[in-house]
């Protein structure tokens, strides 16, 4: 295996978190709109494939899905 550089490795750590951004970012589109059509199994069913409690919360704060669990 090839003995990345420094700035080789921060490009790959910055390459994998910017493509784990976008992944969330498509989540988050589909949990809004599981949540506008009243989709409730869906929308709890994808969440938990977020990382992190506080992260989970705040986007269920957003869709405003409080008490639907």
């Amino acid at each position: 295996m090839k003995n990345l550089s420094r700035k080789e490795r921060e490009g790959h750590k910055y390459l994998i978190t910017n493509i784990q951004h976008e992944s969330e970012h498509e989540k988050l589109q589909v949990l809004q709109r599981y949540a506008l059509n009243g989709n409730h199994q869906e929308f709890f069913e994808l969440l938990e494939t977020i990382s992190g409690a506080d992260k989970r919360r705040d986007i269920i704060e957003l869709c405003n899905m409080q008490g639907a669990a």
